[in-house]
């Protein structure tokens, strides 16, 4: 009998359809991967297993849902949890107040035990060191040896992702695990260390429906692979039949063109220096950085998670504790001075889009010139006879529409809330964003988390085209290697937080594994 099984499941929003007759189910024990391009229904098929209030307040759905053989309609999250379904969401369910043990064992407490035999459960005292020692043994389980009493505000994106795990791995009645790209943020070395926890999950019979952009992850893990496009199944996969050409061009309905820039070697001309620089990110720290970035050049900085790769960009603009020098053309930075940073050309693009990045629930056009705006007095005009100055509406709406003209941002209007897009086209929002500042140096964080394949591809191009067009020099931070290879002319290696080697991306891959393990490279001729 299914674990779980789906019929003819249809949902609307307002008069947009995203969900046609989906059928699926998933055997105890099963992976089973959902695939589809940033819009397909994924993360919507998903919040109806997981009883999103979003769902109930839109209308609800239609069609059937079994669990063990019984009808069931999943009205909350209390509700799903009950019949032991977890998520893993892709844009995190966390408390930042709380610290990462709080969030881990949040409804689950373990008690005092003679509290709770005086009192109940309900009024019993909270045995925190317990609870810290669980959370510990769950993170060490995903092989992170960090603070269970850090607060998860403080935390890296890829530390936000490995508690949402814990939390859901550290629970004993858990049949059915749903996970919206889990391993969006991390990088190779740690997602292979999730997909193992998931193989001993699934040896205990915990179903799974994983959502993954990497098809590479789908064909290792998935025992069958579900791919829809455009709210409807397109087709079915087992583990023997999978072809990662077939099941992209099933998602896309058209051939995918990887972005690539011819290498040329770049002026040496440093535009910016670090020197002995270091910031206090939680779970990303970075130590001592010593480089040069030169002008016009794509930079590349890659590490595995916690050794400091997304601390760069987040400490230039001074979002954490620094230490050490930051000069731009031999000039000192106050880099604990945003608007400062943006007035000598400095943005940054920051990995978590949705907590930092966006204002979601303001329009596409507000989320573009806000920026440039609040630090450039950019789309601004002057009030007569006066210093103060009120928005040019004209001028805001003629370049929201030609960045999302040009960006391909798939929206109904400039008008339209940012909290409605996909991710793929939210990070372009992102990037719009950065153009109205007209920056000459861009860092940017994980450009291409959780977005689709063909997204990936269209804000790979943008960073290419952007930095041959305009001269923009660009430092990407990212756990996608491949990406950093095809687009750049260096790739700077971390390990520990601090430089471990600065490769060519024609490097042989060994010195790349050898540069992230923290070993030396000379041994490779």
């Amino acid at each position: 009998m299914p674990q779980i099984k789906l019929s003819k499941i249809n949902k609307n929003f307002g008069n947009i359809q995203v969900l046609k007759d989906v059928e699926l189910e998933l055997e105890p024990g099963e992976i089973h991967g959902l695939v589809g391009a940033n819009g397909s229904g994924k993360s919507t098929l998903l919040n109806i297993l997981f009883g999103n209030p979003v769902i109930r307040n839109t209308g609800s759905y239609s069609g059937s849902i079994l669990i063990s053989g019984q009808p069931v309609q999943l009205r909350s999250a209390s509700e799903a949890v009950r019949y032991g379904i977890g998520m893993i969401h892709q844009e995190f369910a966390l408390i930042s107040g709380l610290t990462i043990a709080e969030n881990i064992k949040l409804g689950r407490e373990k008690a005092r035990g003679i509290t709770e035999k005086l009192l109940g459960y309900d009024l019993s005292y909270v045995d925190r060191e317990s609870n810290i020692q669980d959370a510990k043994a769950a993170m060490e389980k995903l092989g992170m040896e960090i603070d269970p009493r850090i607060l998860v505000l403080d935390l890296s994106i890829s530390m936000k992702q490995f508690t949402e795990i814990a939390r859901e791995i550290d629970k004993t009645d858990l049949k059915l695990l749903l996970l919206d790209e889990p391993t969006a943020v991390l990088n190779k070395e740690d997602s292979r260390m999730l997909m193992d926890v998931l193989r001993t999950l699934a040896q205990k019979g915990i179903s799974m429906l994983f959502v993954s952009h990497r098809l590479e992850e789908i064909m290792e893990i998935c025992d069958r692979v579900t791919v829809l496009r455009d709210g409807a199944v397109i087709s079915h996969y087992r583990s023997h039949e999978f072809e990662g050409i077939q099941i992209a061009q099933d998602m896309l309905g058209k051939e995918i063109i990887q972005a690539m820039q011819k290498k040329s070697a770049p002026l040496r001309e440093p535009i910016m220096e670090f020197k002995n620089f270091g910031a206090a990110m939680p779970g990303e720290r970075l130590d001592d950085l010593n480089i040069e970035i030169y002008k016009g050049e794509i930079l590349g900085i890659t590490a595995l998670s916690g050794h400091g790769k997304l601390a760069i960009g987040n400490g230039v603009m001074g979002i954490y504790d620094t230490w050490g020098s930051v000069k731009r053309k031999g000039t000192p930075l106050e880099n604990s001075n945003i608007r400062e940073m943006i007035s000598r050309g400095i943005c940054f693009i920051s990995e978590d889009r949705r907590g930092k990045g966006l204002l979601l629930k303001h329009s596409i056009l507000e989320n573009i010139v806000f920026t440039a705006m609040m630090t450039k007095d950019g789309f601004l005009h002057p009030f007569p006879l006066s210093d103060l100055r009120w928005p040019d509406r004209n001028l805001s709406s003629v370049f929201a529409a030609e960045c999302i003209r040009e960006l391909s941002i798939k929206c109904e209007s400039a008008q339209q809330k940012v909290e409605e897009l996909s991710g793929g086209n939210q990070q372009k929002v992102c990037i719009a964003r950065a153009l109205a500042l007209n920056p000459e140096i861009l860092f940017i964080s994980e450009p291409t988390r959780g977005i689709d394949l063909g997204a990936k591809e269209i804000v790979l191009n943008i960073l290419v085209s952007l930095n041959k067009k305009k001269g923009t020099t660009i430092v990407i931070a990212s756990s996608e290697l491949d990406e950093l290879q095809r687009i750049c002319d260096r790739i700077v290696v971390l390990y520990e937080g601090r430089v471990s080697a600065v490769l060519s991306p024609e490097d042989d891959e060994r010195k790349f594994a050898l540069a992230l393990s923290g070993e030396s490279v000379d041994q490779i001729a």
